[in-house]
């Protein structure tokens, strides 16, 4: 089983009974060194028997489970003990705890989080072999949730310096509930993905059923032609930025998620603002990624954005904030034409590929109205999309002013090596 976490806040306790009438700067100072000692040593008995390579997968993942569960049962632990002591506190006429006594409980649980992301990290690295993707979505998003509880509880810090203790106390017990519910909720999906997990081909024995080897060591071929492994595994399939073709794949939209990795070029949405969106300007970005770059412009109040990815999951990853698209690969009908519709990551969406470029120049001719805003980038890219404009478009024309404005307020950004080679198009004005 996994060996639990000894909290500092008992070790403290513990160092200070045995330290009797030291002076308390030195009491604090042994306890700490103490807690970090005994913190770092089951840190390492936890890893070392992940790591154990006599476990096979499922007795692996059975650890892993059990860990996790260790954790949810400690933090629910401190969430009761957090509760029961508030009571107590309010029974003797006292609106609640002190806030000293409230941040104890948040940073413990923050502490066991902390290292259960730390141990965890480690394991799932370490024994790729022996996770499906289902099980690496699983732990992906528990990580993006898990990172954002925790600068939640540094947030929360903030609050006592406003002098609202009872705002802190409610706030420390509703993010105490919000880690144990996150637990929880990992732990059933954990239980319901392991019922049809299958062990690794190298672990079945010979004579195990035909069909479960099978189902193993099979492989598939995706449209593209080539040769995959199973999905979802074991093994893990290689991990790929995007999917066969050519959309970002799920996990790749939770690690950018997860990681803030995406890319959002605002000093270019500002010169949009500015120079080609009037205000009440309907918007369609029709490579939107998680929907960062709708999400600001509906921000400002002054244009109203609608997002669009080709990302298979994409709604199900933005809660419904972005639509399904496939504008690269197959005609699309949306309900509505835009006033002008935005990709700005298109050259790096779509490549090279000359059919791609004509499909997404079909899908823009039949939705914009005034005209399209694209990344280009430069070189063969934007020479494909240049052609695929004048090719699939009746009277769609390059804007070279507004696209001079364009880049040239992306001089402001970071430099990361290329130019975004924004091109803008217009619509011909009618005779």
């Amino acid at each position: 089983p996994a060996r639990s976490i000894v909290p500092l806040v008992l070790v403290l306790v513990s160092a200070s009974a045995v330290a009797g009438k030291q002076a308390p700067v030195c009491m604090m100072a042994g306890g700490l060194v103490d807690a970090v000692g005994m913190h770092l040593l089951e840190w390492d008995n936890q890893i070392d028997i992940g790591l154990n390579s006599s476990l096979n997968c499922s007795e692996f993942l059975e650890f892993v489970y059990l860990s996790r569960d260790s954790i949810r049962l400690q933090i629910d632990y401190v969430r009761g003990n957090f509760s029961v002591e508030d009571e107590e506190f309010r029974a003797q006429g006292a609106s609640g705890g002190s806030t000293t006594w409230a941040m104890s409980h948040m940073s413990t649980v923050a502490s066991l989080v902390s290292a259960h992301l730390h141990i965890h990290g480690v394991l799932g690295v370490a024994r790729r072999e022996c996770l499906s993707e289902h099980l690496q979505l699983l732990f992906l998003m528990s990580l993006k949730r898990l990172k954002t509880l925790l600068h939640s509880q540094l947030r929360q810090l903030w609050v006592i310096f406003q002098g609202t203790a009872d705002l802190f106390r409610q706030g420390a017990a509703k993010w105490l509930d919000e880690v144990l519910e996150l637990f929880e909720a990992d732990l059933r999906t954990m239980e319901s993905i392991m019922v049809s997990w299958m062990p690794p081909a190298h672990e079945l024995e010979p004579n195990a059923d035909s069909g479960a080897l099978d189902a193993a060591e099979g492989a598939d071929t995706n449209s593209s032609g080539q040769d995959t492994l199973i999905r979802p595994g074991p093994p893990l399939p290689p991990y790929s930025i995007r999917e066969f073709d050519g959309a970002l794949s799920t996990v790749e939209v939770l690690r950018r998620d997860t990681f803030e990795e995406w890319d959002l070029k605002k000093p270019l949405l500002q010169a949009l603002l500015r120079h080609a969106l009037p205000r009440g300007t309907i918007v369609a970005d029709l490579c939107a990624g998680s929907g960062q770059t709708a999400t600001f412009l509906n921000d400002t109040g002054l244009v109203v954005a609608h997002a669009f990815d080709s990302s298979p999951n994409i709604r199900l990853l933005s809660k419904g904030t972005v639509e399904f698209a496939r504008i690269h690969a197959e005609q699309v009908a949306l309900w509505r034409r835009f006033e002008l519709v935005l990709c700005l990551s298109a050259a790096d969406d779509f490549g090279t590929d000359a059919g791609t470029w004509a499909q997404v120049w079909q899908n823009i001719e039949a939705h914009a109205v005034h005209g399209a805003i694209l990344g280009c980038g430069d070189g063969e890219a934007r020479q494909q999309a240049m052609a695929a404009a004048a090719q699939n478009t009746s009277d769609m024309i390059f804007d070279s002013d507004l696209s001079e404005r364009l880049n040239s307020a992306t001089t402001a950004e970071p430099s990361k090596g290329r130019s975004f080679g924004v091109c803008a198009f217009s619509r011909r004005a009618a005779t």
